[in-house]
């Protein structure tokens, strides 16, 4: 289908350059549970009854990243990274897009590192006094995280997408499409195996989830002000506000847990516990402002991921342990932004 060109202007392709400034906060939160029965000899009937709980933290403050982002056409690669003094956190994002009028193809990629904050507490079943504790490790744990999202717009006569985010085309006057897309995320959470957070749970060090969804919304284009280049290309100004949001249902959702032992020699080896989750809810938020005068443009954008998990994960090889043998874990990651972009077309 082509675009209609009183609707949406379409100058010849160019190689665009941008430097960006960023405000961004990213973060996970996970909760372990267990009931565990300990054999122990001599004490009583020679059974322990306890609950363990841990909540952790991987939260980021409000950062500052600068970035840049080259592409030519639909097509463009971005670098973000986070800038402060605090040397102990870092958080670096890398993106790669493919913006055509009428369907996209965007992927992100997150690392994020810091101190986690943790807290944790043991309650015995058994009248014995329990214990709590709250406080910041000594190590940094990770986080990273990678999301792909595909777009594809129903009224491609009219709209272009790409108008407000990428500017290699313009959108001349006012216009809507119902849209349809899908999500992939894949999330993984690391703590240090010399932490002593990962001894709680028996030697627990990595978490990670993978999720596709599906869904259907709306996305609109805004055009308060358009003024068509001249004949020799100059002379271009438009102001173009979008405004995206997509309900998706999460039909295929995977978490799986990662543990480190020992073995008899000494040696350590991982195992990994995988499970498949329920049907879970997700999102696509995006919304952005550019400004274009000839080969310059401005933009303003800003957007929300999000997503949970829930599993259990089974305790390997622990004789010391009878009747519950799982750790019940959920998660949830988060991550605004808001950008702002300046850009020269060559």
């Amino acid at each position: 289908m082509e675009l209609d060109p009183s609707a949406v202007y379409q100058p010849a392709p160019r190689w665009t350059v941008a430097v960006s400034s960023e405000l961004h906060q990213a973060g996970i939160t996970q909760e372990n549970i267990g009931d565990f029965t300990y054999m122990i000899e001599d004490i009583g009937d020679g059974t322990i009854d306890l609950q363990a709980f841990s909540s952790t933290k991987l939260l980021g403050g409000l950062d500052k990243a600068i970035g840049l982002q080259v592409g030519y056409g639909n097509l463009s690669l971005g670098w973000n990274q986070r800038i402060g003094s605090d040397q102990a956190s870092s958080n670096t994002s890398f993106s790669f897009d493919y913006l055509a009028p009428g369907y996209a193809l965007q992927l992100q990629y997150f690392d994020f590192r810091r101190p986690v904050d943790y807290e944790m507490s043991v309650l015995f079943k058994n009248g014995w006094d329990g214990f709590e504790s709250s406080g910041q490790t000594e190590n940094p744990g990770r986080m990273t995280s990678f999301i792909a999202d595909a777009f594809y717009a129903f009224n491609r006569s009219s709209f272009a997408y790409s108008a407000a985010y990428k500017g290699n085309v313009i959108q001349r006057r006012s216009a809507g499409t119902w849209m349809f897309g899908v999500k992939y995320l894949q999330g993984l959470v690391e703590y240090d195996p010399d932490d002593f957070i990962t001894d709680l749970w028996f030697g627990m060090v990595q978490q990670d989830t993978r999720q596709v969804s599906f869904g259907g919304g709306f996305s609109y284009n805004l055009v308060p002000f358009h003024r068509q280049p001249g004949a020799d290309g100059k002379g271009l100004r438009n102001l173009t506000i979008n405004l995206t949001a997509i309900p998706m249902v999460t039909l295929f959702n995977q978490f799986s847990s990662t543990i480190r032992k020992e073995s008899l020699e000494g040696e350590p080896f991982l195992t990994k516990n995988v499970i498949n989750g329920k049907m879970r809810a997700n999102y696509v938020l995006k919304a952005g402002a550019i400004y274009s005068w000839d080969r310059l443009f401005v933009s303003i954008s800003g957007s929300y991921d999000s997503y949970s998990y829930a599993g259990s994960t089974l305790i390997p090889d622990e004789e010391e342990i009878s009747g519950y043998d799982k750790i019940r874990s959920s998660g949830h990651f988060r991550r605004w932004s808001a950008s702002l972009k300046l850009c020269v077309k060559f």
